[in-house]
């Protein structure tokens, strides 16, 4: 397939610069940065980052008040961006901080205010022995009254507030009862030198101008750090997922597996010391040792205690009375000695695929570590502090990204003891299991890249079945939705798309439905000879050739032998395609650098399926008119099936034993019984499936022909009632149509040889 090609970065730099690395190269817009393996560690948090934390908290204020937009960050350090962004927002939203509290202030006035405008203009008695005071209850009217009441005073409502009068000596009691009830009291003295409501409006309208004013006069810097906060995250996000750490942590990944290997060795060592001692006391049933005795294996001497020492199966044991170094054989072991040596024989063993599991760990990491670290020496504490990235990027921009790693270095040059540890590496040829990508094809075919990746993305050393739907699928929708005048709709909505339709947001969608639907016409045009389920000769329309499939006729709905040939075509294609895609399979198998697979497992596939779909057609001969295939079907395809499935089997056996000690052997047992299901399912259900092709047009010419009839009886009024049932079929079919393209494509098809398990080149875009 034509792949675009892909070459690979490596730049390791301290950790608080590669957020620069990836802002300098991120601003080029051409380089994919590579995800870090789990099993290696990412670095710290570099200070940036975590400066950069700081301007989301401002923007969540700023950004109440206006509708941000997004701008061209300069090539400038990121640290230094996000300093100087960080002083002048700090600023700006002290300023605006003023006017929010402000704000809410005035409006706080302004709700009291309007709630006690009409006490205002009440006059109230003046007495000794009486309190008068206003109450706000807010929707506790009735909790507020009853309270009143209760403290033998008087409530008159007015508005929302309430004029309490109580007596003085009950008057405390009565405010602190309606506070705890969430009730503000004023005095009269407080309402009357309240500012009217106008007034407040009025301030209140001018703080929020002023609010505005400042916002919009910082409108450049709003934006501008909403951009860099905007980049911020995307380099955050790709330093989490891509930098690993050259230093210290990588560094004690390794040497905690290194001592827990050791120390499983050495616990195994010792084992293996007792099992040799139990073992040379098996033909007894336990060994009683002296009062205050115990039994040493490989002590170490000179020992100071009262003992006596012997060699056992190679091993000196001492036989001691108090405290020596060595491996102590527990007295429980000596007491049964079979049951002691069957513990420790399943303990060696515990130990055993423990140690070896912690073994390959430490050989997967050291293989991920030489994979994927710039520097692969294990000088972790040289590589302190020192953090590394992978991207990749397409080899005629690889001068883009050169020119920007020179221009960070330009910029970074006043931190020389920092730069001075930045390494850099190109290489040219990416391994294929890592390399993304990126298919280089003319329009239209380009554009049903969307339709393809739907189901997955190619791998760089599998096939691509980009062209292949790009002439699948509108051959598909074409046959099922063939109308000239449908058709014509569907090309009409592929140029709707192309120019107005969205702004051209769908632009690659029109393309596909353009093209889908001039081939729908084509169908509708040469192959049935329909328009708006009108048959040209009763449009009146001469042609010099008959269609090519003749479903419908003048004085029947449906012709039985234009049927069998539309089924005849569609099993004949569905073999063939079926066939195509378990020959690119083999193709694939051979691709990915597995031979023998190829030609003992996948092969025979093919034969097994060519074999059943020969049995399949010589039960449909006759009912289809098959008979120029007789020659061909009159071989011993039944055999051959067997015959291939005994090869498949022999294959995958024996390619068991070829692989029986490997650990990434292929999957050959898998493959062997999908093979058999695949094969068998692919001949006897999926080109009978084909036959699909030929029911919706089917359905979609009685459809059409239905509403034309009614439209027709019902005269004039019949022209809305075409419009409307055309409509309704145009869409209805078309979707269907849609559907069982996909499902021809993806399941009948692609699903026999494509995996679909690659990476689609994504570069990252910074603004």
């Amino acid at each position: 397939m034509p792949l675009e090609r892909v070459v690979e970065f490596r730049v390791a730099t301290h950790v608080d610069l590669l957020p620069e690395v990836i802002y300098f190269v991120g601003k080029t817009g051409v380089a994919m940065f590579e995800e870090r393996p789990e099993k290696l560690p990412r670095p710290r948090d570099p200070t940036s980052l975590q400066k950069a934390k700081k301007i989301d908290e401002f923007l969540n204020q700023l950004l109440l008040y206006v509708e941000p937009q997004q701008v061209t960050l300069p090539l400038e350090r990121l640290e230094s961006q996000i300093d100087s962004a960080l002083e002048k927002l700090e600023t700006l939203y002290k300023e605006v901080s003023y006017y929010t509290r402000l704000i809410e202030e005035l409006r706080g006035k302004l709700a009291i205010s309007r709630e006690v405008a009409a006490v205002k203009t009440s006059a109230f008695p003046k007495t000794e022995a009486l309190e008068v005071f206003v109450a706000l209850p807010g929707r506790a009217v009735k909790e507020a009254v009853e309270l009143v009441k209760s403290h033998g005073g008087t409530a008159a409502q007015q508005g929302n507030a309430l004029i309490v009068a109580v007596e003085r000596r009950s008057a405390q009691q009565l405010k602190n009862a309606l506070e705890k009830l969430g009730t503000r009291i004023f005095s009269l003295q407080e309402v009357a030198d309240m500012e009217p409501p106008s007034a407040l409006e009025e301030r209140l309208r001018r703080a929020e101008e002023e609010l505005k004013a400042v916002v919009e006069k910082h409108k450049d810097l709003i934006n501008y750090a909403y951009t860099l906060k905007l980049a911020t995250t995307a380099v955050a996000e790709t330093f989490n997922k891509s930098a690993i750490d050259e230093g210290v942590e990588i560094g004690r990944v390794f040497e905690s597996y290194e001592k827990e290997i050791k120390r499983l060795e050495e616990q195994l060592m010792h084992l293996s010391k007792i099992k040799k001692v139990l073992d040379a006391f098996s033909d007894r049933k336990e060994l009683k040792l002296p009062e205050g005795y115990k039994l040493v294996a490989d002590p170490e001497t000179p020992i100071t205690v009262p003992h006596t020492i012997e060699d056992i199966n190679g091993i000196k044991v001492a036989l001691v009375k108090g405290e020596v170094r060595g491996v102590e054989i527990p007295q429980e072991y000596l007491s049964d000695i079979k049951t002691g040596r069957e513990l420790v024989e399943n303990a060696i063993k515990s130990l055993e695929a423990s140690l070896q599991k912690l073994k390959k760990e430490l050989e997967a990491i050291e293989k991920l570590y030489h994979e994927y670290s710039i520097y692969g020496d294990k000088r972790w504490e040289e590589h302190k502090d020192v953090a590394s990235v992978i991207f990749y990027v397409l080899e005629k921009d690889a001068k883009k990204v050169d020119e920007a790693l020179v221009e960070f270095v330009r910029r970074n040059l006043g931190m020389l003891d920092v730069v001075k540890k930045m390494r850099y590496k190109y290489f040219e040829a990416v391994p294929v299991e890592r390399r993304p990508t990126l298919e280089r094809y003319p329009t239209p075919v380009r554009q049903f890249t969307k339709i393809v990746y739907m189901y997955g993305v190619p791998r760089p050393n599998e096939i691509s079945p980009v062209p292949l739907v790009a002439l699948l699928f509108p051959i598909f929708f074409g046959w099922m939705y063939g109308d000239l005048g449908h058709g014509f709709l569907l090309f009409l909505l592929g140029i709707l798309l192309l120019k107005k339709l969205y702004g051209g947001k769908y632009r690659e969608w029109g393309i596909i439905w353009t093209l889908t639907g001039l081939v729908s016409m084509f169908f509708g045009a040469f192959i049935y000879q329909e328009a708006f389920g009108f048959g040209f000769k009763e449009l009146g329309i001469k042609t010099s050739t008959p269609p090519v499939l003749h479903l419908f006729g003048e004085y029947e709905l449906v012709t039985t032998d234009g049927v069998l040939a539309a089924i005849k075509a569609a099993f004949i294609l569905g073999f063939l395609l079926i066939l195509l895609a378990f020959l690119s399979k083999f193709i694939n198998t051979l691709l990915k650098g597995e031979p023998d697979v190829a030609v003992g497992v996948v092969l025979p596939q093919v034969a097994l399926f060519f074999s059943l779909g020969m049995v399949f057609f010589s039960l449909v001969k006759n009912a289809l008119n098959l008979g120029f295939l007789e020659p061909l079907l009159q071989l011993p395809w039944m055999y051959i099936f067997v015959a291939a499935v005994i090869w498949s089997a022999a294959g995958a056996f024996a390619l068991r034993a070829k692989y029986k000690h490997h650990e990434e052997a292929p999957p050959v047992t898998e493959e062997f019984i999908m093979g058999l299901v695949e094969g068998s399912l692919g001949a006897l259900a999926n080109i009978p499936s084909f036959a699909r092709l030929v029911i919706l047009v089917l359905i979609h010419g009685v459809l059409t022909k239905l509403v034309n009839n009614v439209a027709i009886s019902l005269g004039p009024a019949g022209i809305l009632f075409a419009v409307f049932g055309h409509s309704l079929i145009a869409a209805a079919e078309g979707l269907f149509s849609m559907v069982q393209s996909l499902r021809l494509v993806f399941y009948e098809t692609l699903s026999k040889f494509y995996e679909g398990r690659g990476r689609l080149f994504t570069p990252l875009a910074l603004p």
